[in-house]
């Protein structure tokens, strides 16, 4: 088109010089100059769109591109995401085995309960299995209990250990409030005899406990019967993935 668009010109140009093209002639060449031009000036926008439409499909590619790096990417981190869901609940279940195993006796006798709850195993110790009434001072029989526990603890190293003391709703009698005010104290120190038992005695690593005292306002049962009591008064042991 542009070699067609410069013979044009040199045509109009030699009819010029040469003093004899008729007017018709001139016009007719003339008008295909325009055309010419028209249509270049029409290819040129139509290259320009091509390039633009071109870079727009660069850049969706790229962005396309981007998008399944990411998407790969999350799905990379689901499946290990899943892949350590896995893990946690298999070591949970040979947690809870290892402890039926150790603790039979106890747990026939309804001394101790376990329990899975969302993803944590939780050790119940029923009333005087571990405490005197009173009493922060670990039991001779419970000493036993928790050395047998604490076995399963140290196979377990990548679980957390929180300890949750709990009591019933009876006051704190006259001759023990001066040490212990009321049964925020009790539950508090209870829990915390029993991680100093775990971390002293039993040799688990002091990073992974946690004690903590509840008092009275978390029951699992009512407070207006004996056997009520009796089971609100308790230590909970709580195994989780340490996170």
């Amino acid at each position: 088109m542009h070699y067609r668009r410069l013979s044009i010109m040199f045509c109009l140009l030699g009819f010029l010089f040469s003093g004899c093209v008729s007017k018709s002639k001139y016009v007719e060449l003339e008008t295909a100059l325009s055309e010419t031009q028209t249509q270049l000036n029409t290819n040129n926008e139509q290259l320009e769109d091509l390039q633009a439409k071109y870079q727009k499909l660069q850049r969706t590619n790229t962005e396309l591109l981007n998008t399944i790096e990411d998407l790969k990417f999350e799905l990379r981190q689901e499946k290990m995401t899943v892949l350590e869901k896995e893990q946690e609940v298999a070591t949970l279940e040979a947690t809870r085995r290892d402890i039926e195993t150790s603790l039979k006796e106890e747990i026939f006798q309804r001394d101790i309960k376990l329990q899975e709850i969302e993803g944590k195993l939780k050790v119940t110790f029923v009333d005087k299995i571990l405490f005197d009434s009173g009493s922060v001072l670990v039991k001779e029989r419970g000493r036993g209990v928790l050395l047998r526990l604490a076995e399963t603890f140290r196979e377990n190293k990548e679980q957390k250990i929180v300890v949750e003391g709990h009591t019933d709703d009876v006051q704190i009698g006259p001759g023990l409030q001066a040490k212990f005010p009321t049964n925020w104290e009790l539950s508090t120190a209870r829990a915390a005899a029993v991680v100093r038992f775990l971390q002293d005695t039993a040799g688990i690593e002091p990073e992974r406990l946690t004690a903590s005292g509840f008092s009275y306002f978390q029951p699992v049962a009512s407070n207006e019967t004996e056997e009520g009591r009796k089971e609100n008064r308790r230590i909970e042991i709580i195994l989780a993935p340490v996170r």
